[in-house]
């Protein structure tokens, strides 16, 4: 009897009634795919393998290794769930075309790294500054191996992210008051995973190409990924 009342409570307040409107279920496929993208990746991270394909080059060794990019790195993982959230609710077309995007080039990278296994060897042996920002550093590459890392998806996602602050006719995507500081993190993240040693320049100029094809598939041609409405599911079922 107690839980019934919570329940009918909880079914009654606004933000259950807004989530209800919203459909949110819709936002479920993208997170089963991210189910299935993380178990793929782990295994990949697991497999017993000794040949890799490493993409380090000379130009990689002209760029310095600074430990306080670990803030825009890490910041990376936060950033994609809020976006993606907050594209959801403000432009569903924008979201489905974003997330069609996100699904396409982590595809490709898990298909390139299964076949194509590749790896970097630009990471410093020692790490001799101290604080807080070489501890999140160390505590990284303690679970974070060099291996399968062509495409950069670090660098794919955060383009395709900031690629929906161009492509929305939502007038809060287009504000420059989002978009300035928006962009500016994005490219504080590209960075970062070249600042760090967790990419080669190589991984980053691939993730950009990629970037480019897969916007002409979905922006230019339309290839989108959509989630059809329950309302639209049952008219459906009506009509047949």
């Amino acid at each position: 009897m107690i839980f019934t009342n919570i329940k009918e409570g909880l079914r009654d307040t606004k933000i259950m009634k807004f989530l209800k409107n919203q459909n949110v279920s819709q936002i479920i496929p993208f997170l089963l795919y991210l189910v299935f993208y993380m178990i793929w990746f782990s295994i990949l991270e697991r497999l017993p393998r000794t040949r890799f394909f490493d993409l380090s080059s000379e130009l990689d060794t002209y760029i310095p290794f600074i430990v306080e990019f670990i803030i825009p790195y890490l910041s990376w993982f936060l950033f994609q769930a809020v976006w993606v959230v907050f594209v959801f609710f403000v432009d569903r077309k924008t979201y489905e075309q974003l997330t069609t995007m996100l699904m396409i080039g982590m595809t490709v990278f898990l298909v390139v790294s299964t076949f194509l296994p590749t790896k970097i060897s630009l990471r410093p042996y020692y790490i001799e500054s101290r604080g807080i920002c070489a501890f999140l550093v160390r505590r990284l590459w303690a679970v974070d191996t060099p291996t399968n890392v062509w495409p950069s998806i670090h660098v794919f996602n955060t383009t395709a992210l900031m690629m929906t602050l161009f492509t929305s006719q939502h007038p809060l995507l287009r504000k420059n008051a989002v978009r300035i500081p928006v962009v500016f993190w994005c490219g504080m993240i590209v960075l970062s995973t070249m600042f760090l040693k967790q990419h080669s320049v190589g991984d980053v100029l691939a993730a950009l190409a990629l970037n480019g094809i897969a916007y002409v598939l979905v922006y230019n041609w339309g290839f989108v990924v959509r989630v059809m409405e329950p309302k639209k599911r049952a008219r459906r079922r009506r009509v047949m």
